[in-house]
């Protein structure tokens, strides 16, 4: 019993040295700073927002390029030059008939006119359908070179201009791509009529005769008015006729033949 009586009493003698060291380090280490009040605390920083994947980007407005009109305002300046187109016809004193656009496969007329006449009584035999502007052509071409050279060389006016083909959808001889008839946009001159001599057909005529004096004139001076002038010795296909066209080529390039 006395051994057992100093095994607690030395016992609790550990203890109590334990915990007098727990104090005297306690007391050696430096005091806490005093808490913070709430008001001054900084907040914790936020996350960054979470992206919308929702919202769809607004769409830029498609921009129109410059010097280029929109659709409708093409059609309009497409449509008043057809206008002016036909009104500059009756102001020359043809006769026609202004006709809807032609569709036929992909050939096609967008201001078809029917040309039975043209000025001072000139009859276009038979009547013919064409684009405005080969109307137009053809009326300068025959005021400004055909009646002034059968003046001279038959002291004779023309009467009628006979044309072979005007309208035709069909391709070209070679089969290559469509024709400019397809479009409304050539012709082919047969011959001509006249008021105080037999009638003149396009061809061969005696070198330096009146008759190839006046188609050799002519042909040639169509060449400025038309994109296109064929006519006999250009090919096999254009011995009996004057072709004459406007087709459009890069750099206004024009065939005279």
């Amino acid at each position: 019993m006395k051994r057992s009586r100093r095994t607690v009493v030395g016992m609790m003698s550990i203890i109590g040295g334990m915990v007098l060291a727990s104090v005297v380090l306690a007391q050696d280490a430096p005091p806490l700073p005093p808490p913070r009040p709430d008001h001054l605390a900084e907040p914790a920083p936020l996350p960054p927002p979470r992206p919308d994947h929702s919202a769809a980007p607004e769409p830029s407005a498609e921009k129109v390029p410059e010097n280029e009109a929109p659709p409708e305002q093409k059609a309009e300046t497409g449509s008043a030059a057809e206008d002016a187109c036909l009104q500059r016809l009756t102001q020359l004193g043809l006769r026609f008939e202004s006709r809807p656009p032609v569709q036929e496969n992909n050939c096609r007329i967008e201001n078809p006119v029917l040309v039975s006449a043209l000025p001072n009584g000139v009859a276009v035999v038979p009547a013919s359908l064409m684009g405005c502007p080969v109307a137009e052509s053809m009326t300068r071409w025959m005021n400004d070179v055909v009646a002034p050279e059968a003046e001279r060389q038959f002291q004779s006016a023309p009467t009628k201009v006979l044309i072979g083909t005007s309208y035709q959808c069909r391709d070209q001889r070679n089969g290559a791509k469509l024709s400019e008839h397809a479009f409304g946009n050539g012709l082919d001159v047969m011959g001509f009529e006249f008021a105080k001599r037999p009638a003149l057909t396009v061809g061969s005529h005696e070198e330096n005769s009146p008759e190839a004096t006046f188609q050799s004139a002519i042909r040639k001076a169509a060449c400025p008015i038309f994109n296109t002038v064929l006519g006999p010795g250009s090919d096999a296909d254009h011995g009996n006729h004057l072709h004459l066209d406007l087709r459009q080529r890069k750099g206004d390039y024009r065939i005279c033949q």
